[in-house]
């Protein structure tokens, strides 16, 4: 049922779309290199196939099950004179806000421009490894996913349509070995991501049209990317997106939101509940009943009665310090419906849910008046800026599941505080999608969001140690010799040591090869005596520093 009522509602746009054809663009790619198969789409929005009109997050990466539908950025601010700007995205039944490409000088996005960015770039580190370790760099040899990566001034970047791109501003990240800001991958520069695989893409708000919300633009350009890890461990559960906005409009916005939507189907779409963990500024979907659509007769794709517990926590917030955090500024939801509670229609609408408020613009209330008592966040108790606020393993606290709430389709909103987002400046954004493995015990009635916290506690660590991908520069302080080698690679460090001090061999396709390695005051001593003839990559690293070896053994 959902998936028709998108489709005809998208149709519907296409079919009154204007002469010039500026309809939008299917491209997407998939992040899939652990447990979830999540897609991005070139619109700023995810998580969904809008050829198929179907769910693309799927978990376990290879079932047909889907924790999520849809989600996008939303945001909204005032100019001096006090008019609203915003930017949001659905399912792109009545347009697009955001299109692909960068703003020009003139703060614009040609038809022309974006059809040429509509592409999203995707790259394995194991690539770049692969790479690194080449003794010379060629366009023959080297992958294309380095060669086209779109760093500034690169001369081989290709966009959507194999179209060739002139990249004269700073794009995607790179590794700039000889710092003259332009990407030359044929110099051994290569792409500068996070995780074992990501996607990288840009998109903005003042493109060809912007008509989901009707607003004025804002004038943002966005630089998103997306990674996972492979580790065997709970953060193959979880991926990371990594937003950088730049305000390129000449205003000042105040009381700027930056929000996250999220349509979060958990299996079958129409049993389930949701709750918020400030702790971790978490939203969280879980299954209202044990039974994940099966017993109502949808056993088709749902998860039975083994159902995960899925989250979107914010880790990186404007406002955010190295020791602080500060609180979100709302969460709140709506439903698939025309209520005034429901589907937002205009830009005043979007806002107010950017801002705990109905589409009417009411406030959001806390209407718990106890366990079993249906609680629908828009009665006459208390105004409050978090719904749901509650565990539901507690029954003295406010959640759908100690209400008793009926099970539905439900959509929520997550917020930044209100800031000022000054002309030029630029705003870093991160969160996670964190999933549960399958289990009986994260539906209601016995649901509990611990097992969410800690999965989320696990994105919050990776991401606060290894918040970026180390440059890999020569450095006094470190010799490895010989070189070449026969038996024996020697690692001499004035570094001290440290308990994260790793020493790790890569073959000339990036494979981990063990070493026996044994230390004795400022020396590391490789043996490689076993190891077959060839080029190997050598990577010390201690968590302060690393640096990366190409070693010829004899």
């Amino acid at each position: 049922m959902k998936k028709t009522i998108i489709f005809l509602a998208l149709a519907s746009f296409l079919s009154h779309s204007d002469a010039t054809a500026q309809l939008p663009f299917p491209t997407m790619d998939s992040l899939n290199v652990n447990n979830i198969n999540a897609s991005v789409l070139v619109h700023g929005d995810m998580w969904w196939n809008p050829t198929l009109q179907q769910a693309h997050c799927f978990f376990p990466k290879n079932a047909p099950t889907c924790i999520q539908f849809a989600s996008s950025l939303w945001m909204s601010g005032y100019d001096g004179s006090g008019q609203l700007h915003i930017a949001a995205q659905t399912y792109r039944q009545t347009g697009n806000d955001y299109w692909p490409g960068p703003l020009d000088a003139s703060d614009t996005l040609s038809y022309t421009t974006s059809r040429k960015w509509a592409k999203i770039w995707k790259v394995l580190q194991t690539d770049i490894q692969s790479f690194i370790s080449l003794p010379t760099h060629d366009s023959a040899s080297t992958p294309q996913s380095i060669l086209t990566w779109p760093g500034k001034g690169n001369t081989y970047a290709i966009g959507n349509f194999n179209l060739p791109l002139t990249i004269t501003t700073d794009m995607a990240p790179f590794n700039d070995l000889n710092g003259n800001g332009i990407y030359e991958p044929l110099l051994g520069e290569y792409p500068m991501i996070k995780g074992d695989m990501a996607l990288w893409w840009v998109f903005s708000d003042n493109g060809p049209a912007h008509t989901e919300t009707k607003g004025k633009p804002l004038g943002l350009e966005i630089h998103a990317m997306a990674y996972g890890y492979k580790r065997g461990t709970l953060i193959d559960n979880v991926i990371y997106y990594d937003y950088y906005i730049t305000n390129k409009s000449a205003n000042t916005y105040h009381n700027f939101r930056f929000g996250q939507f999220d349509d979060v189907d958990l299996g079958y779409s129409f049993d389930d509940y949701i709750g918020f963990d400030s702790s971790h500024r978490m939203g969280i979907c879980y299954n209202a009943t044990p039974d994940d659509g099966v017993g109502a007769g949808h056993p088709l794709n749902s998860f039975s009665t083994r159902i995960p517990m899925v989250g979107l926590t914010m880790i990186m917030l404007p406002g955010d310090t190295k020791t602080t955090r500060v609180p979100v500024g709302t969460f709140d939801y709506y439903e698939n419906d025309n209520s005034v509670i429901g589907n937002p229609t205009t830009d005043t609408q979007y806002n107010y849910y950017l801002r705990s408020a109905l589409r009417n613009g009411a406030p959001f209330t806390n209407d718990f008046a106890g366990r079993g008592v249906p609680s629908v966040a828009h009665g006459t108790g208390p105004v409050v800026k978090y719904v749901y606020p509650g565990d539901p393993s507690d029954t003295t606290q406010w959640s759908e599941c100690n209400s008793g709430n009926l099970p539905g389709d439900r959509r929520f909103i997550i917020t930044s505080p209100d800031f000022t987002f000054p002309a030029g400046s630029i705003q870093h954004v991160a969160m996670a999608l964190v999933t549960t493995n399958p289990d009986t015990l994260n539906a209601c009635p016995g649901a509990s969001f611990d097992s969410i916290k800690i999965v989320a506690d696990t994105a919050w660590g990776n991401y606060v140690n290894v918040t970026e991908v180390k440059t890999i520069t020569p450095a006094p302080a470190i010799n490895i010799y010989p070189n070449p080698a026969h038996n024996q690679v020697i690692i001499e460090t004035t570094l001290t040591p440290t308990n994260e001090e790793t020493i790790t061999f890569y073959n000339i396709v990036g494979q981990k090869v063990n070493v026996n390695i044994t230390r004795s005051g400022s020396k590391r001593v490789a043996d490689i005596g076993n190891l077959p003839n060839g080029i190997y990559l050598v990577v010390y690293n201690n968590s302060t520093f690393q640096k990366t070896v190409k070693v010829i053994k004899e």
